[in-house]
């Protein structure tokens, strides 16, 4: 694993400023023996079949576990599982036979919707499911399908948090697929975040079958399970947020959960932190260790990076040093907190609100021009210019599809 840590430039000066870290985690890019194919995946299908998900969302879950079930195979095991005010086990954890995939699309079709959302029920039982996997090694993972509106159980988001974290550090990740157009963007993508898998948003259950594909021929390509980055602020440096990720504080540390790795694969972290540099000279900022499973045999592995700059008294050897990789990694940082920033905006005071968030995000990207260049200008400044026509054409959609812009941008 290959981990770099640095601020945008080499230098900063001296007194109390803010300034933002980036972490880049690259995984390792094996030649990859195609006979011996992807990883087996035990998987436990979580459905929400509450009385919010009548009409199209129920619809629309039941088709995305249908179409996740076509696509597995006799090396892997699933089982079924519904909540509503408490959780049903509709399949036991079995191997993905024919036999066993039809009888799981029969009782998927005769899913219905009635009671509460206790999604702290679903993600329990589907828990439970998965440690009784007939499957030795591979990945092990709960898809949950919701709503995402828990109002039973655990229905505090961060109650929920926890406890999908708590599930990810048992080696069970999470992955969420909000259904329809009134599910709760927050809380299913922040129990992906924590749960170490992966957020999505389809409105159109055409395109459900393409996005599981790419999400199970990923998985031949999945080097690292259970990644964890901890970020140890360094002498008069406080970390004070990861943006775009959740994070929680251990001492003088921060963790931040990180989604399973594929060969060759970079993952960003933007920090921003507070530094009050007192003196000239080298200063470090941070060290940062990252710690995850090898796929291949389970071993545990661990890798670390120190972010370290000279403290300087002139503007223009700080100015010298700005490296336009790493700023561009904060630029689309910044661009996804803008994003979520302006669609509390519009839900708060409509349009007009939305479009200064959005305006200011672009004005600071321009003045960066002469480190960008031409094209990441342009294309930061199309995600603003689609989040504000979302919101004008379809604010609906525009809300979930931003909330999806700003976690894939800010990765």
């Amino acid at each position: 694993m290959a981990i770099s840590a640095r601020l945008v430039t080499n230098r900063i000066l001296a007194g109390a400023q803010d300034q933002n870290l980036a972490v880049t985690i690259t995984a390792p890019n094996p030649i990859m023996d195609p006979s011996i194919g992807r990883p087996p995946l035990s998987l436990a299908i979580v459905i929400d079949r509450s009385g919010s998900m009548h009409g199209p969302a129920i619809e629309n879950a039941k088709a995305a576990a249908l179409s996740v079930l076509r696509q597995l195979d006799s090396r892997d095991a699933f089982s079924v599982v519904t909540y509503s005010s408490s959780s049903e086990t509709v399949l036991p954890m079995q191997r993905a036979t024919d036999t066993n995939k039809a009888a799981a699309r029969a009782a998927i079709e005769t899913i219905d919707d009635d009671g509460g959302t206790c999604i702290s029920c679903g993600l329990e039982t589907g828990a439970t499911e998965v440690a009784r996997s007939p499957v030795d090694g591979g990945l092990h993972r709960i898809l949950l399908i919701s709503d995402g509106q828990a109002n039973e159980g655990l229905y505090d988001r961060d109650e929920l948090a926890q406890l999908a974290a708590n599930k990810a550090a048992r080696g069970v990740s999470i992955s969420t697929v909000g259904v329809g157009l009134d599910f709760d963007e927050h809380t299913m993508r922040r129990l992906a975040e924590v749960g170490r898998g992966n957020y999505y948003f389809v409105e159109d259950t055409v395109a459900l079958s393409a996005m599981f594909s790419r999400e199970l021929g990923n998985l031949s390509q999945t080097v690292a399970s259970d990644v964890r980055l901890v970020a140890t602020a360094g002498v008069g440096v406080r970390i004070e947020e990861a943006y775009g990720y959740p994070m929680s504080r251990d001492g003088g540390s921060v963790i931040v959960p990180i989604a399973d790795l594929r060969a060759g694969e970079t993952r960003k972290v933007v920090f921003r932190v507070t530094v009050a540099a007192a003196h000239q000279g080298p200063l470090v900022i941070s060290q940062i260790d990252v710690g995850w499973h090898r796929v291949s045999d389970g071993a545990q592995r661990a890798a670390h990076a120190i972010a370290e700059v000279d403290v300087v008294d002139d503007p223009s050897a700080v100015a010298a040093t700005v490296d336009s990789s790493t700023l561009l990694i904060v630029e689309k940082a910044l661009s996804a907190r803008a994003l979520e920033e302006a669609a509390s905006a519009y839900e708060h005071g409509g349009m007009e609100g939305a479009k200064q968030v959005l305006d200011r995000r672009s004005q600071a990207v321009r003045a960066n021009a002469r480190y960008l260049g031409r094209e990441p200008i342009e294309l930061l400044e199309a995600v603003s210019r689609d989040a504000i026509d979302g919101f004008a054409k379809a604010p609906a959609q525009a809300k979930k599809a931003t909330s999806l812009k700003a976690y894939e941008l800010a990765r």
